[in-house]
This record gives structure tokens, sequence and C-alpha cells, in this order.
């Protein structure tokens, strides 16, 4: 079990990273057309690594004990857990718009420009966190 859970961490980090490098990049690189061919490839990563996310946040979440007093690892448990469930809807929202490409019309193409900054840098964090959590539960 240690082995999947090292597995999924080195998931979540390497695409968080992939993610952070190709948001910073990809301004540089990209032609203007509405192809983004990059993007098309590491969203599948990222749908994989914000379901593995949802679901350790979501068993971390549970796990929590109900009545007790409020410490700082439980308010990070449970931010950890409510970001998840932001991401995990506004990705999926925004990667089925774009696996869509009649939809994109107009000012909803500018709207993507600001939107999806957003959810990669959420990405990112939650990503970040759930992975450092993995590996740090797998022993050594």
């Amino acid at each position: 079990m240690d082995m999947v859970k090292r597995l999924l961490a080195v998931l979540l980090v390497a695409t968080a990273v992939a993610v952070a490098v190709n948001l910073i990049l990809t301004p540089v690189y990209h032609d203007g057309s509405p192809d983004y061919p990059v993007w098309e490839v590491i969203n599948w990563f990222m749908a994989a690594s914000t379901l593995v996310a949802l679901v350790v946040s979501s068993l971390r979440w549970r796990d929590l004990g109900s009545g007790e007093p409020a410490t700082l690892e439980s308010v990070g448990v449970s931010v950890l857990f409510y970001g998840s469930i932001v991401l995990t809807t506004l990705f999926f929202w925004g990667w089925i718009w774009t696996l869509n490409p009649d939809s994109e019309t107009g000012e909803a193409v500018t709207s993507h420009v600001i939107y999806f900054p957003l959810v990669d840098s959420l990405f990112v964090v939650v990503a970040l966190a759930v992975g450092r959590h993995l590996w740090s539960v797998s022993g050594d």
C-alpha cells in the first residue's frame, strides 16, 4: 500500500510541477490559436490527479474526530477537503467546456483566459499539499 501512496504522490507532485511550469510558459510559446495541444495532454493528468486529491482529502476529512476541539491540523484538513471540492467542480466544468469546441464563442474565450490560470493555480496548491501528505504517510 505504501508503494501505491508513493506512486500517487509522485503523480500529484509531477503533475502540479508540469501545470505550474506550463502555466508560466504558455504565453511565451502559444501561437494565439484556439488550440492548446500541451494542455490537452496535461488535462488528462490533471483530471486523474484532481480525483485522487478529492478522494484522499475526503478520507482524511472523514477520519477527523467529530466533536473534538479544532486543532491546526484539523483546520488544514478541512480547508484541503473543501478546496478539493471547489477544484473538482471548477476543473471538470472547464475541462468539459473545452471538450466541446463549438461552445467557445465571443466573450467565453476571453473569460477562459482568466478562469484557467485561477483553476490551475488552485490545482497546484491542492495537488502539492495532497502529494506531500501521501508521501509522508507512505513510510520510508
